[in-house]
């Protein structure tokens, strides 16, 4: 990603939740990410492929947890990317 695209995290999971505002400095969420890198490598995770092509990525995610019934999520974009991969678990 670039300055021009810059990247976008939307999740519910509690130790995760900084990772969505970019205040904190890289050193403090190297344990968020480590953290963040199990979460998405234990067996409960799911992943799939959310699209969001002609329309806004608030009516896509409510739309994949409907779909889904997804309790937790992660999902990291770029701002105008289309199709992204989204962490999930039911």
């Amino acid at each position: 990603m670039n300055s021009m695209n810059p990247k976008v995290i939307k999740t519910n999971v509690k130790g995760l939740k900084p990772l969505c505002n970019d205040n904190l400095p890289f050193g403090r969420k190297i344990d968020i990410f480590r953290a963040l890198k199990e979460w998405r490598q234990d067996p409960q995770t799911k992943s799939a492929w959310l699209s969001q092509k002609r329309k806004s990525f608030a009516t896509a995610l409510r739309e994949f947890k409907d779909l889904y019934d997804a309790k937790e999520y992660f999902a990291e974009f770029g701002k105008n990317d289309d199709s992204f991969q989204i962490f999930y678990r039911t």
